[in-house]
């Protein structure tokens, strides 16, 4: 009878627990996983997961899935946890693209392939583990995942794609030795030194010159093109002109921007083609088609309506600006490009203009000076290079892994490469190296670490000694200099890292760069007083802490500002204390010119124009952010409050960028927020159109009262698993203590 009434004791005792535990779990808060399990949130085609739909912070996906469809989550900011089932066999590309506040991914076992462009800007990632049964990652799968700090890597991934974790700049690759994976995490950390590169470039299938159907060859400096709207599938074609000779002349081209192609016609005039109109026609920078009328696109749309300002975030840009410069990766892996003969007039070629492009000849016409940073890095293919007399500037890596120079490497004759007055490479191995008589310029990194080098004697002709030149020359104790005080400058770390100890200028040196010597380095001049001392772009990329010096370092790591009262700023992983200046009288010129010629139309009067300055204690003003964001909110000026604004920058070649931007209110205040990672003239343009209250953010701090049902879900979360443990923990207890007393009996 007594083990009776035990028994049915434990048992009411067993129901009341569990009553308990189930009633507090469910007053969980709807924070986890399985909130999002609402059929309708998601759309679903067979096994496809096509859309989801919601609005939940954690999403699980239902195991009927067994593919993640293109774009499926894409731009989704709501999203902060994702559960894929194990049924889950592909994610196809740009499935999570821009879920900026997505942090964990938990990933099924039945998961075989990572897509192109997968989770590329998913900016809270920071670890990750894939699953054993993935055999392939694909193109820029993990790029721009800034805070990405580890991913482990199975043995059974037999495919990862070099651009895979491109702008991962803080990343660990966990793997066993001798996998596919330990063998692509060493390229990464070498291309990791190669940081610029992976900073800048766009990507590729997105801005590669081309047109998705699109013909056409130049007459007379003209060309005609059409075609369809791009994706990522339609891989588009150069549309050079041909000259009878079998060279491509560059004219025009055509470019994806934000999944829009935009058809260039001749760079010398403000026309383009914007390839999300059907068929062919001419565009305005709006979208709308002008019909027959050449020259200025109309841009007063663009300026004066909110729909057309969505449209301004994807502002084409031409690939030859002013028919003076070749923008910045404008043929950047162009993989239609054969001999290449640039137009005259052309002075500067950009920055990786033609990395990693097809170009296998490449004839530079007089008149070029400026050969920029990577301009014809990894042209794998590009055998032969004409430089012109004209040329005052070779930047590191312009010419790096060409055949080119990696032929003369291995096999050349002589121990300096040099073409038109400028030394490229070298490739000898004497401790005493004199430069050749006839030698203008010294090329960026053209002799750096030959360590074997103990003396250079330099000729009388030259006139500027190159970006990292000799640096790492760790032998390197002498240098005799010319006799005809020819030399003007020497660039940034051109003798970092020898062993020099005094150095004597010639009285001719105008420009030192920073960092050219060492610290320690005793350098004097033969002139009645030092030269100016000057840095180069490389040491305006935030990245580059290396190439600036610093001073001992002081105040709190984070940004102040000065010059606009009540603006603020934050920058993205700030580890030392920077300064921005805003200057609320900035050069209007910059941005007239830029809206001239990409809007064909002047910079509207009630514009603000800002010039907005970023700098460390180095001094240095810092203009490359790479993938880290500046966020500046500026009070809203009383010529703009309770009226719609847009914000625009301009790039490195003066080409106009428009940027998003949020209206907020902090306290009482109304406020423009924006987010750059490049620092140059800004400008804030009324559009003339009343702002509506709903469009103004309220900037609010949260509670963390468990009082509202919204408020503090965290700390109601924690407690009530406290709950939920306590009340398990009470339940084993009483059972420990019926059995005991069963076993008493």
């Amino acid at each position: 009878m007594r083990k009776m009434e035990l028994h049915k004791s434990k048992k009411k005792m067993r129901g009341i627990l569990l009553m308990i535990t189930a009633l507090i779990i469910m007053q969980l808060p709807v924070t986890e996983a399985d909130a999002a399990t609402s059929a309708s949130d998601f759309r679903i085609e067979g096994s496809t997961l096509v859309k989801y739909r919601g609005t939940e912070t954690n999403v699980s996906v239902p195991d009927t899935v067994e593919v993640i469809g293109e774009s499926a989550f894409e731009g989704d900011t709501n999203i902060e946890l994702v559960v894929l089932p194990n049924s889950v066999r592909r994610i196809e590309p740009y499935a999570f693209w821009g879920c900026d506040n997505l942090d964990t991914v938990v990933l099924g076992r039945g998961l075989t392939e990572i897509g192109d462009y997968v989770f590329t800007e998913c900016r809270g990632l920071e670890q990750m583990t894939i699953p054993s049964n993935v055999r392939s990652i694909g193109i820029q799968a993990f790029a721009d995942c800034v805070n990405l700090t580890d991913i482990t890597i199975p043995d059974q991934v037999t495919n990862i794609h070099e651009t895979a974790f491109d702008g991962c700049y803080q990343l660990t690759i966990h793997c066993d030795a001798g996998s596919v994976a330990d063998q692509f995490a060493q390229e990464f950390y070498v291309r990791q030194s190669e940081m610029p590169e992976y900073e800048d470039v766009p990507d590729y299938q997105y801005e590669d010159d081309a047109s998705g159907d699109g013909s056409g060859e130049a007459v007379d400096g003209t060309a005609d093109a059409s075609g369809e709207s791009g994706t990522q599938d339609d891989q588009t074609e150069e549309t050079p002109s041909q000259d009878g000779s079998g060279t491509e002349t560059l004219l025009g081209s055509t470019k994806i921007v934000g999944n829009q192609a935009v058809f260039f016609i001749d760079n010398t005039s403000p026309t383009v083609f914007d390839g999300s109109q059907g068929g062919s026609g001419q565009a305005g920078a709006d979208g709308s088609d002008t019909g027959n009328d050449a020259g200025a696109a109309d841009a007063g749309a663009a300026v004066n309506s909110a729909e057309a300002g969505e449209a301004g975030e994807r502002l084409a840009k031409y690939t030859i600006v002013d028919q003076r410069i070749v923008a910045d990766q404008a043929y950047y892996r162009n993989e239609t490009l054969e001999n290449l003969t640039l137009p005259e007039g052309i002075e500067e070629i950009g920055q990786f203009a033609f990395a990693r492009s097809s170009v296998t000849q490449a004839v530079l016409p007089e008149g070029v000076e400026r050969i920029c940073y990577g301009a014809f890095y990894h042209c794998d293919q590009l055998s032969s290079v004409e430089l012109p007399e004209t040329v005052m500037l070779v930047e590191p890596k312009a010419f790096d892994h060409t055949a080119w120079v990696e032929n003369f490497l291995e096999n050349g004759q002589e121990d300096f490469l040099i073409s038109g007055g400028v030394l490229v490479a070298y490739r000898g191995n004497a401790s005493q190296v004199e430069i050749p008589q006839g030698v203008r310029i010294i090329a960026g990194e053209a002799l750096k670490d030959h360590s074997e080098i103990t003396s250079v004697t330099l000729p009388d002709t030259l006139s500027s000694i190159g970006e990292g030149a000799f640096e790492g020359c760790s032998g390197l104790s002498e240098i005799v200099f010319g006799q005809q005080d020819t030399l003007v400058e020497i660039k940034d770390r051109a003798f970092f890292g020898c062993a020099l100890e005094s150095v004597s200028l010639p009285a001719s040196v105008e420009r030192l760069g920073t960092k050219a010597f060492d610290e320690e380095v005793a350098v004097s001049s033969e002139g009645a007083q030092m030269p100016e001392t000057a840095y180069e772009t490389s040491a305006q990329r935030l990245s580059n802490e290396a190439y600036r010096n610093y001073p001992e370092e002081t105040g709190e790591p984070g940004v102040a500002v000065t010059g606009y009262e009540g603006a603020t700023a934050s920058l993205e992983g700030a580890a030392r204390a920077y300064t921005l200046s805003v200057n609320p009288q900035g050069d209007r010129a910059v941005l007239e010119a830029a809206f001239q010629r990409s809007l064909g139309t002047a910079l509207p009067e009630n514009t603000l124009v800002l010039e907005l300055i970023l700098s460390d204690n180095s001094g240095i003003p810092l203009t490359k952010l790479g993938t880290r964001q500046l966020t500046v909110t500026l009070p809203v000026p009383d010529s703009l409050k309770g009226e719609q604004a847009q914000v625009y920058t301009v790039d490195r070649n003066g080409q106009l960028e428009q940027i998003s931007s949020q209206r907020i209110l902090s306290g009482d205040v109304e406020c423009i927020r924006f987010s750059v990672n490049q620092i140059s003239s800004f400008g804030i343009c009324g559009t003339g159109e009343a702002l509506d209250d709903s469009e103004i953010l309220e900037e609010t701090v949260q509670s963390t009262s468990m009082s509202g049902p919204e408020a503090g879900s965290d700390s109601a979360l924690a407690f009530a698993r406290f709950l939920v443990g306590g009340a398990l923990l009470i339940t084993g207890a009483i059972l420990l203590f019926v059995r005991r007393k069963r076993e008493e009996t």
